[in-house]
C-alpha cells in the first residue's frame, strides 16, 4: 500500500511541477512586460506579454498589460480584444470596462461606451470620473439631460472635479441654457484658472448673450494663457462683432 501512495505522488509531482515552472514563468514574462511597457517600448512589451500568454492563457494581467501596449501603438481593436478578454476571466475587473469604454468613446461608439461605464458604475458607484465619461458619452448621443445628470453625479462625488463643470456647461448650452452654463464654467475657472479652453467657452457664452464686455474679457484672457488659440478666438470675435 506504501509503494502505491508513493507512485500516486510521483505521478502527481510529475504533472503539476512542469505545470508550476510553466506559470511561474508566464508570470516573468508578463512582469517583463510591464516593465517595458512602462519604457515606452510597446513593442517589446507586447512580445513579452505574448510569451506569458502562450504559456498561460489565462493570465488576466497579461492581458491587460497587453491591451495598454496596444492602446499606446494605436491598435484600439486589439486592445479592446485584450479588455473583453480580461472581462471574460475576471467579470467584476472595474478597470479593463474603464480602458474599454474609453476605447469605445475614442472609435465614436458611444452606446457600447455607455454600457461599460455603467458597468464601472454598477462595481464602483463612487468612481467619479466614470460619472463624468459616461455624461459625455450622453452628450455625444445627444442624450444632454441624461448627460447634465450624469456630470452632477461626478460633482456630488468630486467637488473639485473641474472637466465634470465645463462639460456639464456645454450640455446646459445644448439644452438651451446659457445662464446656468456660465455658472457652470465660473465654478470650473475656479477650480482650474490656468485653463485657457474654460474661458473661450465662457467668452462665447456671454457673447451669445449679449454681454459683450464680459466676453472680450474671457476671450483675451484664454489668448493671454494660450497663444495658440489665438486664431481661433479672433475668428469668434470677428463673427460676434
Amino acid at each position: 500500500m506504501r509503494a502505491f501512495y508513493v507512485f500516486v505522488i510521483q505521478l502527481f509531482v510529475f504533472f503539476t511541477c512542469p505545470a508550476i515552472a510553466q506559470n511561474q514563468q508566464a508570470e516573468e514574462d508578463a512582469k517583463t512586460g510591464d516593465l517595458r511597457l512602462f519604457q515606452n517600448r510597446y513593442q517589446e512589451a507586447v512580445a513579452a506579454y505574448n510569451k506569458a500568454i502562450e504559456r498561460d492563457s489565462r493570465l488576466w494581467k497579461a492581458y491587460l498589460g497587453r491591451g495598454e501596449a496596444y492602446t499606446k501603438l494605436g491598435d484600439h481593436t486589439r486592445a479592446i480584444s485584450d479588455y473583453t478578454r480580461v472581462i471574460t476571466l475576471l467579470p467584476k475587473h472595474t478597470d479593463a470596462y474603464y480602458r474599454r469604454a474609453t476605447l469605445y468613446m475614442e472609435r465614436n461608439e458611444f452606446t457600447e461606451a455607455v454600457a461599460d461605464y455603467s458597468m464601472v458604475l454598477a462595481l464602483d458607484s463612487n468612481y467619479a470620473k466614470a460619472y463624468m465619461q459616461r455624461g459625455m458619452a450622453y452628450h455625444k448621443l445627444q442624450e444632454y439631460a441624461e448627460a447634465v445628470d450624469n456630470f452632477s453625479k461626478a460633482i456630488a462625488i468630486d467637488y473639485y472635479l473641474s472637466d465634470a463643470y465645463y462639460h456639464r456647461a456645454v450640455s446646459k448650452l445644448s439644452l438651451h441654457n446659457p445662464k446656468d452654463a456660465v455658472a457652470d464654467f465660473s465654478l470650473a475657472i475656479q477650480i482650474l484658472p490656468a485653463a485657457a479652453n474654460y474661458y473661450k467657452e465662457r467668452g462665447i457664452t456671454y457673447y451669445m448673450l449679449g454681454d459683450w464686455k464680459l466676453a472680450e474679457a474671457d476671450m483675451n484672457k484664454a489668448m493671454e494663457l494660450d497663444a495658440e488659440l489665438t486664431p481661433s478666438v479672433e475668428a469668434i470675435k470677428k463673427m460676434f462683432r
